[in-house]
């Protein structure tokens, strides 16, 4: 048995414990017993085609046709070890995003909305020798929560998942989480079960229009996630599968512009289960080679107690991911992914759009004592579509560069 393998109940409970906690960063390095801080600065672009994307009227505001969306976004992380057992890690973005459109009448115009997103802390603890995993984390409001008509026509078009935008500069209110990681060895499988209890804040716009909301003013209510990870060696070759479902308390859509305390509606989303496999192959030549696929499947929801049609939805990604050495401190890091996404029948917003598209990231991995410098290139093109509609599509190109930096302390 490998030492790597070894190791797997560990590395797949802390996988679980970090889907059950999904306000943290997916990608973000913690090593046992060394503090990490990164931080980095991104700038993308996206350039719709034709005669651009036809975004219906909303939040105070006629139609318009989106022709342009950019963002730059400085994030932030910083991980710290509190003895052998415990992990805490913290991050936040600043981002500034404009957008670029045609109005019904008159000549173009540009809107920008920037600020700072909310802080998140999160505390990951590995108890009885890695057999149980508890994670607790906040999500602190500093981010903005007084948004204007101008700000909510950037958010319905920045926040769309279609795009792969970062994460958009507004507030989702005070929320945190806590959850339970249990790990154990199951003949050739690590497995690792966990559950987990969301409290969210009182505003929460992007899932709001992702979801297809009218308001988006929407106070959500709790959720319970329950997951599962499996990690097995497969030859030479590492597989890792792991599966996630959300359970929805009602939500509540309200008025902004109203002193009602009644609610415009109330919903309850659907469950949501996501799934993501990934292959890690053990290939000559280079430092990592993986093959990786997640599905994302979100039901029908209720509004005032009845079942919306059009509201499910299906979201596909998928790709591989390399890095090849090119010198003892330097290494080229090259990907590729796909994506389609069903998008929702019930808006015809560019938030629930469907889509498919395919992209590539260049980038170099270059370290140097404790730090690692991590410049990058990325490209995307596709093309988005209103499900259940007669109307054409909208073909898009977007680039990005990124320089990152990760020093351990």
């Amino acid at each position: 048995m490998s030492a790597a393998f070894s190791r797997a109940p560990q590395r797949i409970a802390l996988a679980a414990a970090a889907a059950l906690m999904p306000t943290v960063a997916q990608a973000q390095d913690r090593l046992i017993g060394t503090s990490a801080l990164g931080a980095g600065i991104t700038a993308d672009a996206i350039q719709f085609g034709g005669n651009g994307y036809t975004q219906p009227g909303g939040a105070g505001r006629d139609s318009i046709r989106l022709r342009s969306i950019s963002q730059f976004s400085v994030p932030i992380s910083l991980a710290v070890p509190l003895g052998s057992q415990w992990t805490v890690d913290l991050q936040s973005v600043y981002s500034t995003v404009r957008l670029g459109f045609d109005p019904r009448t008159g000549a173009r115009q540009n809107l920008t909305l920037s600020g700072i997103s909310d802080v998140r802390l999160r505390a990951t603890g590995r108890l009885f020798n890695d057999g149980l995993v508890f994670t607790a984390g906040v999500n602190a409001p500093t981010g903005q929560t007084e948004l204007s008509v101008d700000n909510l026509t950037v958010l319905r078009a920045s926040a769309a998942p279609a795009l792969g935008l970062s994460a958009p500069p507004v507030g989702g209110g005070p929320a945190g989480t806590v959850g339970l990681v249990v790990a154990r060895k199951v003949g050739a499988w690590a497995v690792a079960v966990g559950s987990s209890y969301e409290m969210r804040g009182t505003y929460q716009p992007v899932a709001a229009l992702t979801a297809g909301a009218p308001s988006g003013d929407y106070q959500p209510g709790n959720v319970i996630r329950g997951s599962i990870g499996l990690d097995r060696l497969v030859g030479k070759h590492r597989l890792s599968i792991s599966s996630a479902a959300d359970l929805y308390d009602t939500d509540e859509l309200r008025d902004p512009s109203s002193s009602s305390a009644r609610p415009l509606a109330t919903v309850r989303l659907g469950p949501i289960v996501t799934t993501d496999i990934q292959l890690q192959l053990a290939a000559p030549r280079v430092n990592e080679l993986v093959l990786w696929a997640a599905h994302r499947f979100r039901s029908q929801f209720e509004r005032d107690g009845i079942q919306v049609n059009g509201s499910s939805a299906n979201y596909v990604d998928g790709g591989l991911r390399t890095s090849v050495p090119l010198r003892r401190s330097l290494d080229l890091l090259v990907t590729a992914d796909g994506r389609y996404h069903s998008g929702l029948a019930i808006n015809q917003g560019l938030a629930t759009s469907g889509v498919m598209s395919g992209g590539g990231t260049i980038g170099l991995i270059a370290r140097t004592g404790n730090l690692s410098l991590q410049p990058y290139v990325r490209a995307q093109a596709g093309s988005l579509s209103v499900r259940d509609s007669a109307a054409p599509s909208t073909s898009f190109v977007g680039g990005s560069v990124g320089f990152l930096v990760v020093t351990r302390f």
